[in-house]
């Protein structure tokens, strides 16, 4: 009788012609945005080493491939349960959904066109459904899939975890994903790549209670180390003194707790990361085809290994210095992540502008290397202060300007001109720092447009929504502590963004083409409550600029009248892109 049966499969096969189920007592879906991030990044980079310009869909075939590790599954005849790797599924559905609507969108040929819907659906046993077939989920992956509209999803009293997750995970892959892949010679080979070169091993058992005993013996027996252990071992190893080794042992485990209590379960890894890119971290894997990691990318994954292998670097050579790193650089820079990380996600008074920005970030990896590079020990905690809002002000106008001219802000896009400037930065004082930032700054932006009166991107949905909540922030509109309640969520008093006019609202006198260029200019746009959205689409003209004027959503006008629809947009569109422009503004940061 057979109990246990192990095989490699690649994604394509692990999702053509099986159905999934997930068990009510499984956990819930919970992979956050720095998850989904760190699979695209990965995903991309490993693409990147096989991919030279120029390669077409059969060249896929020769490159190498790129392993994601076991799932547990058990198989009782009846019906295949994921006991271990839904996560990975649930992200790799979504990211094939985004891949379904990349393709379509690029309106790809047939032969460079791939089918994903055999890895969405499947036809078995008399009836379709999806793959990883989850009644609580399957409307929501369902409605992804066959319009993929974030603002009017789904129930918004359904507050299931899972489903939440979902949404937020595909919208991170909407931003997250590299715009040079995103084109109609090199996402058909990804996609290939994809599908057919990553690999798992799937682990097949054939009771629930064979699979679960491989499962906790997968992820229990032996008390792995993580990487924060390993690398607390041969600190401590290093210090001869015996009770400063005990005294440093005991502050460690302390502070660990603390980091990962404050920022979460991964905190500490987080951390390490940041901190040994920010302060020690000198080369970075260049770009050509078959290139090596370097100092960033070795510490994105075994900063444990290049502390050891780097102890020069780090300035550890005797007893005394692996006592003090601990104790000194550890404890400052440990504190000051912390501190960070709670400006970022909570209001603080004196940097509630960074709260606002960490709505849309750029990626953690590359944030927080570049706000920690420039503080220094010795720096006062006004220093600290003032090098926090300059960074952070820089990391925000970066982000819009790119943004708003149709560039993207992924890792993979921008990692390599950050990490540079996080090696630029090192220790500069106050002065320095701004200057330095300001010639960066208009270095990255040279060849960018100005902001003009039309979207430049319309199906970055997610961005104009959360551009718009920064002007209504910017300019008082709206209590600072509610600044959440501008982004988009499933309850019902949150906001949408919405186009105030339809096209059959032309007025008489006015040419179709200007008219078609008003309702795509950013004065005809704003946000309103989900709640009062019917109510607003069935209004016309002049009747919904009032109606949005009474009800609070122009306060840039007050009680100002206007004679007609024009008027109201030219005026509009004025307002905004001026104050636009005051959120790029740097030179005169204070």
């Amino acid at each position: 009788m057979q109990f246990i049966e192990a095989k490699d499969k690649n994604l394509g096969d692990v999702l053509s012609n099986n159905r999934y189920k997930i068990d009510s007592f499984q956990r819930e879906y919970r992979w956050q945005r720095k998850h989904i991030e760190a699979l695209i990044s990965d995903l991309c980079i490993c693409f990147d080493k096989f991919y030279n310009f120029g390669d077409t869909i059969e060249n896929y075939e020769d490159y190498g491939g790129y392993y994601m590790g076991p799932i547990v599954l058990c198989d009782d005849k009846k019906s295949l349960s994921i006991v271990d790797g839904q996560q990975r599924l649930t992200s790799f559905t979504l990211l094939l959904i985004f891949l379904h609507h990349a393709q379509f969108k690029l309106q790809l040929v047939p032969h460079k066109t791939k089918d994903l819907r055999q890895f969405l659906y499947v036809n078995k046993g008399g009836k379709s459904t999806l793959v990883l077939n989850v009644e609580s989920r399957n409307e929501v992956i369902e409605h992804l899939f066959n319009n993929p509209n974030l603002d009017f999803i789904i129930d918004s009293d359904n507050k299931d975890e899972s489903i939440q997750n979902i949404i937020e995970r595909f919208e991170d892959i909407t931003k997250l994903f590299p715009e040079e892949f995103n084109t109609e010679t090199k996402l058909p080979i990804f996609i290939e790549w994809m599908l057919d070169k990553i690999v798992m091993v799937e682990v097949k058992a054939y009771s629930m209670d064979n699979a679960y005993t491989i499962f906790e013996t997968m992820n229990d027996r032996g008390l792995s180390l993580n990487p924060t252990e390993i690398l607390k071992g041969f600190l401590l190893s290093k210090i001869e003194d015996e009770i400063k080794s005990d005294e440093m042992n005991d502050f460690w485990k302390i502070r660990i707790s603390e980091i990962k209590s404050t920022t979460g379960v991964d905190g500490d890894l987080d951390f390490f990361r940041a901190w040994l890119r920010a302060k020690y971290a000198v080369s970075i894997r260049l770009t050509k085809v078959g290139a090596e990691n370097e100092d960033f990318e070795i510490l994105g994954t075994q900063f444990h290994s290049w502390v050891k292998n780097n102890s020069l670097k780090t300035f550890l050579k005797h007893s005394d210095d692996f006592y003090f790193f601990i104790r000194s650089d550890f404890d400052f820079f440990s504190n000051l992540y912390i501190k960070i990380f709670n400006i970022k996600n909570k209001l603080t008074d004196g940097f509630s502008n960074i709260y606002s920005a960490g709505f849309y970030p750029i990626a953690d990896s590359l944030s927080y290397p570049m706000m920690l590079s420039s503080i220094s020990k010795i720096d006062s905690s006004e220093v600290v202060d003032e090098k926090i809002r300059l960074t952070a002000k820089f990391i925000d106008i970066y982000t819009l300007y790119r943004v708003v001219n149709g560039r993207t802000i992924t890792q993979s896009s921008i990692r390599y001109s950050i990490y540079e400037l996080v090696k630029s930065i090192r220790n500069l004082d106050v002065s320095s720092l701004k200057q330095k930032l300001l010639v960066e700054l208009e270095k990255s932006t040279s060849t960018f447009q100005p902001p003009s009166n039309s979207f430049q991107q319309m199906d970055n949905w997610g961005f104009y929504h959360y551009l718009f909540a920064r002007i209504l922030y910017q300019n008082g509109y709206v209590e600072i502590d509610n600044f959440s309640m501008l982004m988009r969520s499933k309850k019902q008093n949150s906001y949408i963004l919405v186009r105030i006019f339809e096209n059959d609202e032309i007025p008489s006198n006015l040419d179709p083409t200007i008219w078609e260029n008003y309702l795509n200019s950013i004065g005809g746009y704003c946000l309103i409550r989900r709640y009062d959205f019917d109510e607003f689409s069935l209004k016309r003209g002049l009747i919904k600029v009032n109606y949005l004027m009474r009800n609070g959503y122009l306060k840039e006008f007050n009680d100002f009248q206007f004679d007609s629809v024009s008027e109201f947009l030219k005026i509009r569109n004025t307002i905004l892109i001026e104050s636009i422009n005051d959120l790029l503004n740097f030179k005169d940061y204070n």
